[in-house]
């Protein structure tokens, strides 16, 4: 019988599943083995300080796992991040219903929504609806299956529950946002749910870094006559085109 007690123990039974390539999951791991959380927890960080496993929120997995795109963007945020969630959170109508779309982006302006806000938060992404939980705001998480590289739920089932609610404003980032292409998304089932909350709110805002304005994705999300404002950190003439298309443009 194994002596779960003892640390090595525990920790050659996760070499074991690392081996065969599985996620940890650290809750999953706990009732399993029949100990605490943060038991598990400093037998992932021992793992890891053997090189065995990357730590992810909620669990590890293994070195030579692919690490998912969203998860990357997350541990390498880029540093304009914060004035851009600053000025796009300003936006937020304090009783209004808004979607927020997903992404590192979104995450952060959700994390800011003021005490004030009475409204309510709809989005498809878990992480950005537990930002705006923590935050203290109203939150309603649209399911359906997850898209690994943005973290959203897609599909028919996220698409039609979005359209049965009737938004004051939507919030989008951007893949990418090029004058003659419109907002641009690269996964077709993330471009489905973001035009689909665009389409059912009066105001549609897109968040993004001046990086993103000469990227363009593979699939259309919005022309640009059908954004009524950019927040973004890059310059005048960058942007001149986006004003000429009728874009409200907030500088950070």
């Amino acid at each position: 019988m194994l002596d779960l007690n003892n640390p090595l123990t525990r920790q050659n039974v996760l070499r074991e599943r690392l081996d065969v390539g599985a996620p940890l999951v650290a809750a999953s791991i706990a009732a399993e083995l029949g100990v605490s959380i943060d038991t598990v927890r400093r037998d992932l960080i021992a793992l890891e300080r053997q090189g065995l496993v990357r730590r992810v929120r909620g669990g590890a997995v293994p070195t030579t796992a692919p690490m998912p795109p969203y998860i990357a963007r997350a541990e390498e945020p880029d540093p304009i991040l914060g004035a851009l969630a600053e000025r796009a959170v300003q936006l937020v109508p304090e009783d209004g219903t808004v979607f927020f779309d997903a992404g590192t982006t979104m995450n952060a302006i959700a994390a800011r929504i003021p005490q004030s806000f009475r409204g309510l938060i709809v989005t498809a992404a878990p992480s950005v609806a537990l930002a705006a939980l923590n935050a203290g705001a109203r939150v309603h998480l649209v399911g359906g299956a997850l898209c690994p590289e943005g973290a959203m739920s897609t599909g028919g089932q996220a698409e039609a529950a979005v359209t049965a609610i009737a938004a004051d404003l939507c919030m989008l980032g951007a893949c990418g946002l090029w004058p003659d292409f419109g907002l641009s998304a690269e996964d077709a089932g993330e471009a489905g749910v973001k035009r689909a909350m665009a389409r059912a709110a009066t105001q549609i805002v897109v968040v993004t870094s001046a990086t993103k304005l000469d990227r363009l994705g593979r699939h259309r999300v919005l022309s640009l006559n059908e954004i009524d404002a950019l927040v973004t950190d890059a310059s005048d003439h960058a942007t001149n085109p986006f004003a000429e298309a009728g874009m409200e443009v907030f500088h950070v």
